[in-house]
């Protein structure tokens, strides 16, 4: 797992969805299709690592608030398009969701594809009409970031214990920027148990998108025709997941 791993100055849990096995026994194939947590403290050094790995497109699925907090450098001087697709309009951070109740993310990734699709939409067409790479992220990574790699993954084929694998790996790869969250929270009042559920990636918490997404969608296929992906596009993206 840890092979498709970017190591990029400074930007956590980087990482392609390649060589992921499928239900037929195909491998993914979509190295520059690249999963991130927020890319407001990358380098020059970073900006130029994201080129060499052929990057084109950035979607931000942030909101706006959370974007005027956490600025991304200007990435257009490196030749890198970047496109704002907020899957909602409220800090979705793990520090923006202490202070809210939080239902667990299971319900919170049930309700991504609902009020999300918008988003999800414009990063399935980008990636149907993008030759380029295309890099896609929210602030840690895990959640909004987390739910657009399953629905990449499950289009895909990719087999479901991978899928989950792919998502559970967020706690090894955010673990730098967690130890920064964490303090922060504290000075708010945050019991230390509170913060880390907010920070983690437990594996139940995808499973139960999974079986939304299965059982409530038809999967990844008839969601993705729901929120108005064409045939055409449905194609292209699988396309560029499995390189046929």
């Amino acid at each position: 797992m840890e092979t498709r791993a970017l190591s990029i100055e400074v930007a956590y849990n980087v990482r392609h969805l390649a060589d992921y096995e499928t239900e037929s026994g195909q491998r993914t194939t979509a190295r520059d299709i690249i999963r991130s947590a927020s890319l407001h403290r990358v380098t020059e050094g970073g900006a130029e690592a994201f080129v060499a790995a052929g990057v084109h497109t950035v979607i931000d699925f942030r909101s706006d608030e959370e974007r005027r907090r956490d600025v991304t450098p200007d990435l257009g001087r490196y030749g890198i398009h970047s496109i704002h697709a907020p899957v909602f309009q409220s800090d979705g951070s793990p520090t923006g969701l202490a202070d809210k109740e939080f239902p667990g993310y299971g319900y919170v990734y049930q309700r991504f594809l609902d009020i999300g699709a918008p988003a999800y939409r414009t990063l399935f067409e980008t990636i149907a009409e993008t030759e380029g790479g295309v890099l896609f992220h929210c602030a840690a990574g895990k959640d909004r970031t987390g739910v657009a790699a399953a629905l990449l993954l499950e289009l895909s084929g990719t087999r479901h214990e991978a899928i989950v694998s792919d998502y559970t790996l967020t706690e090894e790869l955010l673990r730098p920027q967690v130890e920064e969250w964490l303090p922060e929270m504290k000075e708010r009042g945050i019991a230390e148990s509170r913060a880390r559920e907010l920070v983690g990636a437990p594996q139940d918490a995808i499973e139960t998108a999974l079986t939304t997404l299965r059982e409530q969608h038809g999967g990844a296929e008839d969601y993705l025709r729901s929120i108005g992906l064409s045939e055409t596009v449905i194609s292209a993206v699988r396309a560029r997941m499995l390189d046929v």
